[in-house]
């Protein structure tokens, strides 16, 4: 018996909506798959044989072909996207250990030449951690003393360091 287009589309759409469906989950998806083994079918109405048993066999194994290929593609695009995440992450992460290596170098190079006292006070304050009164105890010098060492430290350093990495010494001070 052959069998009009529109009486095949009829009959057989809902039954592969529902048979995609029961693949992807995915109603929207469902529907465009099953759309694609008609449009499929059409293309080729010449090669297929005019059997209904046939055609039906042709859309079903189109709805089922078109699943897998899905599936291969959407895994394929997750690796993808995993891998390009890792790459940004790698990147974002080599690109932190520069930035924190430069701005270490720079650091140390600029706290080396500051003058023996400064360094001295600049390392007891914000390396270990001590007040101006404990500083003042262990070098017997005043606060004041230990205040102005610290001003002078800071503006030698704010005149060595690039000004990005002096803004982040600062916050790393704090």
């Amino acid at each position: 018996m052959i069998v009009t287009d529109k009486i095949l589309f009829s009959k057989y759409y809902k039954l592969l909506c529902y048979f995609a469906w029961k693949m992807v989950k995915d109603q929207s998806l469902a529907e465009d798959l099953a759309q694609d083994a008609f449009v499929s079918y059409f293309q080729n109405k010449s090669r297929v044989s005019t059997d209904e048993a046939a055609i039906r066999g042709f859309l079903y194994s189109s709805v089922r072909f078109s699943v897998f290929n899905q599936n291969r593609k959407s895994q394929s695009e997750k690796k993808y996207w995993e891998r390009i995440h890792f790459t940004e992450q790698d990147n974002i992460d080599y690109e932190h250990q520069i930035i924190q290596a430069e701005f270490t170098f720079e650091i140390n190079a600029a706290l080396q030449k500051l003058p023996e006292a400064c360094r001295k006070v600049f390392s007891l304050s914000y390396l270990e951690g001590m007040s101006n009164e404990e500083i003042a105890n262990e070098l017997e010098v005043s606060i004041n003393t230990i205040k102005t060492h610290k001003k002078r430290g800071l503006k030698a350093l704010r005149e060595m360091l690039r000004p990005e990495f002096f803004s982040l010494f600062l916050l790393f001070l704090k």
